[in-house]
């Protein structure tokens, strides 16, 4: 067996697709799977699709390849750059836009290659300080999309959580759909893509808050850990767990705590603290910075205290554990979006999928 794994359990996973799209679709909400954590991942779009879902969403445009056969409408979840509006059109049903400058070169491209108007879904900073119009430059904005004939216009995003933190309120999502009313009665238009923000947005709607015109929500998180991003509580009906990493003991041995020697800096740049607790257990495991993150790996084993690492190394204090550990024995973790996002996208983390 090959070690490190990213181990993906199938039914957990679909399971919590399923809870999703139910909650969703009793307030006529349409989930749109991002697959961006995936990183190009073929079998994780094939469960989405084997769910039902119909709308797929990434940030890197060389994902759509790997599942461009599958059915659905793909959407490009990060503002294009100017060198990628070829291959925006050609490979997505629709983007997230924020920059009116991008906005009028993507019309240009499809005028110039007598191309249908590609859709676009005006995105509005509504706090987080992300992408997107503020929302007293959003009616100028669209003033002007109305004029460009090579897009079309079919909708308004939002955002939240994913650079300030800042959680969806009443009050942002009043604006969110005033602007919407607005917008069609000004132009005479009917915006029928609304997508009020991420998982970070799932408990507008259990809670009976999200406005009846919000039609879809970007959903990845919720439906990868089975939490919303809130709460960072379990769904009810959804799986914590369907995703999780085993890696390999290499070494055992008892060390100080604290390094020893003159302090500079380590291989990252960054000038660690070590606090003096006395010889410990140490346990060295065969995985890195290369394949996770640090600070999203939690043991299953909750007596292991992670200390740190470097590019392939991981310590662990195992001083406390009941596990004697021994060179070759499998450590598993829980999963965070950090540490998920990088062993997804590590060629050396060998991943298997599991009914």
């Amino acid at each position: 067996m090959k070690y490190p794994r990213l181990i993906i359990n199938e039914t957990k996973f679909k399971n919590n697709v399923k809870v999703a799209i139910d909650i969703c679709k009793k307030n006529n909400i349409d989930v749109l799977a991002v697959t961006k954590g995936f990183c190009g991942n073929r079998r994780m779009a094939e469960l989405y699709s084997e769910c039902g879902i119909k709308y797929f969403g990434d940030s890197r445009l060389e994902n759509f390849d790997v599942y461009s056969d599958i059915e659905g409408h793909k959407q490009l979840l990060r503002i294009p750059s100017i060198f990628e509006i070829q291959d925006v059109v050609k490979k997505c049903d629709s983007s997230l836009n924020g920059d009116l400058n991008v906005i009028q070169k993507i019309s240009k491209y499809c005028l110039n290659q007598n191309l249908k108007p590609h859709k676009i879904v005006l995105m509005v900073d509504l706090g987080d300080r992300r992408e997107g119009v503020l929302p007293e430059e959003t009616l100028y904005t669209v003033d002007q999309i109305i004029n460009l004939k090579g897009v079309e216009l079919i909708g308004l995003g939002c955002n939240f959580g994913c650079y300030g933190a800042r959680i969806p309120s009443d009050e942002a999502m009043q604006i969110f759909v005033d602007l919407k009313h607005k917008i069609e009665q000004k132009y005479n238009i009917k915006l029928s893509h609304m997508s009020g923000g991420n998982s970070l947005s799932l408990h507008l709607v259990w809670e009976n808050r999200m406005p009846k015109e919000i039609n879809f929500l970007r959903m990845g998180f919720a439906m990868i850990f089975g939490t919303e991003d809130m709460y960072r509580k379990t769904i009810k009906g959804m799986f914590r767990d369907a995703f999780r990493c085993q890696a390999e003991v290499i070494e055992v041995d008892y060390k100080s705590s604290l390094p020893v020697g003159k302090c500079g800096i380590d291989a990252f740049g960054h000038k660690p603290y070590f606090e003096d607790i006395g010889d410990i257990k140490r346990i060295i495991v065969g995985i890195g910075k290369l394949d996770t993150m640090f600070d999203a790996m939690i043991p299953i084993d909750k007596d292991l205290k992670i200390l740190g690492g470097s590019t392939d190394h991981l310590i662990i204090n195992a001083n406390d554990s009941k596990h004697n550990y021994k060179v070759g024995d499998i450590i598993n973790f829980d999963l965070d979006w950090g540490s998920l996002l990088y062993l997804f996208n590590s060629k050396y983390v060998e991943k298997i999928f599991e009914k």
